[in-house]
């Protein structure tokens, strides 16, 4: 394996740590309850963001333990 196909994995795994995704099962005020890798969070979303039951969301994870539903894919 070349260099830079090994510095572009690592990267890309980095990458993929910081985003996950979910489903939306709920709201609970300004929050949203997501199923993401197996078990329900309330999270936190975007003011922009009008979660409806059953959306795919997107989710930033880059700080342990505050992350954010950012909102779905056009």
């Amino acid at each position: 394996m070349r260099i830079a196909e090994a510095v572009a994995r690592v990267v890309d795994q980095a990458l993929t740590s910081r985003r996950k995704t979910g489903t939306v099962t709920g709201v609970s005020g300004s929050q949203v309850i997501v199923t993401v890798q197996g078990g329900s969070l309330t999270l936190p979303r975007l003011a922009s963001y009008t979660p409806t039951t059953g959306d795919i969301v997107h989710i930033d994870a880059t700080v342990p333990g505050a992350w954010l539903v950012l909102g779905k894919s056009a």
